[in-house]
């Protein structure tokens, strides 16, 4: 994953997290550890589709914050 997937994925985490009230400080942590260990999974793989990234993103978030994993995985479907 280049950088600027990964500034855009933080900055659209970050935009989920303020709405959901979450703490910037832990927002913040648990939103670099998802990023650190999705951009490790995914550099094993040599193609990376939406759906992947969407995935590992998810799966990750579910470890830290469960509503943030949720709206984030659901962002186009929330009304």
């Amino acid at each position: 994953m280049d950088d600027k997937t990964i500034n855009n994925l933080r900055r659209e985490l970050k935009i989920h997290a303020h709405a959901l009230d979450i703490p910037e400080g832990a927002a913040e942590s648990f939103i670099d550890a998802t990023l650190k260990s999705v951009q490790k999974s995914l550099n094993k793989k040599s193609i990376i589709t939406k759906a992947d990234l969407s995935r590992f993103v998810t799966k990750e978030l579910k470890k830290y914050h469960a509503d943030l994993a949720y709206v984030y995985n659901n962002c186009d479907t929330i009304i």
